[in-house]
């Protein structure tokens, strides 16, 4: 683009925008200073336009005003200081500390005068408009209908904010970042502020959440004072507002909180220490009584056991010692009815009769080994003295006792046999019961071989 489009195209922002020739920058920067806001008088503007005017092509002022633009360098200095070390050589032999105008200043903006390449420093209350909506224009391509006084004041701000930011950490910065990194886990847990109360398992007792505390309570040096948290105000990932990023450089008062308590951190880590020791002997403690208790719990568990287990086994052998004299009872109560029996049966020329009729020898409950065949015998002798028919199913375990005539083996008994030595063993062919309730005696023995 072209010296005279760029004018033209300056001349177009103006009329749109309705520009003056100097920017309010008070209202803009007075809080990033960090000190009282002085703007120059009206001489001082009028020396600016003459001493402006006597650089430039130009001999009048609404043209020579727009041969100079902002070169987008910008040097913060403190008035105390001195600039050697931050200016460039050329603008060291020309006014540091003041503008063009003979204002002085901290804040030192670069101008180039874009006909004669004359550089100056003008104060941030006469970086005017034009400067900067040409630097924009020109050097930022910015399209000239996205320029406005707004986006102007918004590049003026950012430039100062910077150059401040710079400053002040080449002053402090090293030791900011390390008095921060080493009261940072110091400062969240002192200062803080009590949550709501909650039931803490490991503890067992109720503890407060404990919460950052945003604003301070109190003011410096009265007896109450307690800090607002500096991790909250300068870097905490939750804080919309941390000055890390609004102003790129604590403020004053976190300044001075991050120093004083610096200071007494060692006290604050102490108080910390004892506190997290008392804690922990409390955890301590309460694991013991614990420990304790569970073992107590096992020693009563076990003693409740084995007086379970000694309560069980005399149940068991008074059901032992009652079977047997239950067994001695019916013993002699069916020894007693067998004899009736015999006697009656021997008597009876019915039960004669049927023995021949089914092709068996008389006989007498005793030939059998068995309590059930026992029991089956006696029934069998009364059923047959009385002349009744007996099933097929009867006269065959009748044959199997009397005549010594096996019967095959049960499903339940080959079931069982299987069982016991495994799916895979082979049931012998014609297995009857007497010789599978020895091989289910044997196997019941020797664990599931076969000797």
């Amino acid at each position: 683009m072209t010296a005279e489009n760029e004018l033209n195209e300056l001349r177009g922002i103006a009329e749109r925008v309705g520009a003056n020739d100097h920017i309010d920058v008070g209202s803009i920067i007075r809080d990033i200073v960090d000190e009282k806001w002085v703007n120059p008088t009206g001489a001082y503007n009028i020396a600016l336009k003459e001493r402006l005017t006597a650089l430039s092509v130009s001999d009048n002022w609404a043209e020579a005003k727009l041969e100079w633009k902002a070169t987008g360098e910008v040097w913060y200095v403190p008035m105390r200081e001195s600039a050697d070390d931050i200016l460039p050589a050329i603008h060291q032999e020309k006014h540091p500390h003041e503008c063009v105008c003979g204002h002085k200043i901290a804040w030192h903006f670069e101008i180039i005068n874009t006909e004669n390449n004359i550089r100056e420093i003008v104060g941030s209350e006469h970086i005017g408009f034009w400067m900067v909506a040409r630097h924009l224009l020109a050097d930022l391509n910015i399209p000239a209908d996205m320029i406005t006084q707004e986006r102007v004041k918004v590049w003026i701000k950012e430039s100062v904010k910077t150059m401040k930011a710079e400053w002040w950490w080449s002053r402090w910065g090293e030791q900011f970042e390390e008095w921060f990194n080493a009261v940072k886990e110091t400062d969240l847990r002192v200062n803080v502020r009590d949550g709501e109360s909650y039931w803490d398992s490991d503890t067992n007792r109720y503890e407060h959440q404990q919460l950052v505390r945003k604003k301070a309570v109190s003011k410096m040096g009265e007896p109450d004072y307690a800090m607002a948290s500096i991790v909250w105000r300068w870097n905490h990932p939750n804080n919309s507002r941390r000055q890390i990023e609004t102003r790129g450089y604590p403020n004053e008062r976190l300044w001075n909180d991050l120093q004083m308590f610096y200071i007494l951190s060692q006290r604050w880590k102490d108080e910390i220490a004892a506190e997290d020791a008392e804690t922990a002997r409390r955890i301590e403690q309460l694991a013991e009584q614990e420990r304790i208790a569970e073992e107590r719990r096992e020693r009563q568990r076990i003693e409740n056991e084995e007086r379970r287990q000694r309560d069980r086994e005399r149940r068991e052998q008074r059901q032992i010692e009652e079977a047997e004299l239950e067994g001695v009872r019916e013993e002699r109560r069916l020894a007693a009815v067998i004899a009736d029996r015999i006697n009656a049966a021997n008597s009876n020329e019915t039960f004669k009769d049927m023995c021949e009729y089914y092709d068996v020898p008389m006989f007498t409950p005793n030939i059998a080994t068995k309590d059930w065949d026992k029991r089956f015998l006696t029934d069998m002798i009364r059923q047959m003295s009385s002349g009744k028919q007996l099933s097929p199913r009867q006269l065959s375990f009748l044959r199997n006792i009397v005549v010594d005539e096996p019967l095959p083996a049960t499903d339940k008994q080959i079931w069982y046999i299987k069982k016991l030595a495994g799916d895979d063993y082979v049931i012998p062919d014609g297995l009857n019961r007497t010789d599978a309730s020895s091989l289910i005696d044997q196997l019941k023995r020797t664990g599931g071989l076969i000797e």
